[in-house]
């Protein structure tokens, strides 16, 4: 099963190929996927967390691109928990809504994903949706929200517990 719901090899790449060639924000995208004008991402060994920052309106190209460099993160560094600053996103697409929901969600379950701590977007329109997706995503994993992220690094610190 998990095997049927990763992207193959060419998806992936002309998914890159798509970020690369759409803006120069996608250019620098794909050059460093943890740490461009989009987002930035890195891993708390002592919270097996990895940390994202979302910094600016995502296109689908580029949200699905980054989702599947977390999958690698999580994969490479054994992850179980994400903390998502969503701040600085203002909104998420109702197809990626579900692309996330039914793709990656079941890839990163599969990885670990046990818990999510977030900080929820200063949009409307992003609260909203990334409220639907937490919605579902609560239905497996748990899913909490905080104002600031040093109280959901301290939820993670100790949630990592049970």
């Amino acid at each position: 099963m998990i095997e049927d719901a990763r992207m193959t090899a060419d998806s992936l790449a002309s998914l890159t190929e798509t970020v690369r060639s759409e803006s120069l924000d996608g250019a620098l995208v794909v050059k460093n996927p943890s740490d461009n004008p989009v987002c930035s991402f890195t891993h708390d060994e002592d919270l097996s967390c990895i940390k994202v920052v979302w910094r600016k309106y995502a296109t689908s190209a580029q949200l699905r691109f980054l989702h599947e460099a977390l999958l690698q993160v999580m994969e490479g560094t054994g992850a179980q928990s994400l903390l998502g600053d969503d701040r600085e996103l203002p909104i998420v697409h109702a197809e990626d809504q579900r692309w996330i929901i039914e793709e990656w969600l079941p890839r990163a379950q599969a990885l670990g994903l046990k818990r999510v701590a977030a900080i929820p977007s200063h949009s409307f329109f992003g609260r909203l949706s990334i409220g639907s997706i937490q919605l579902i995503l609560a239905k497996n994993v748990v899913v909490k929200q905080f104002q600031n992220v040093p109280l959901a690094a301290d939820w993670l610190g100790r949630a990592t517990h049970f």
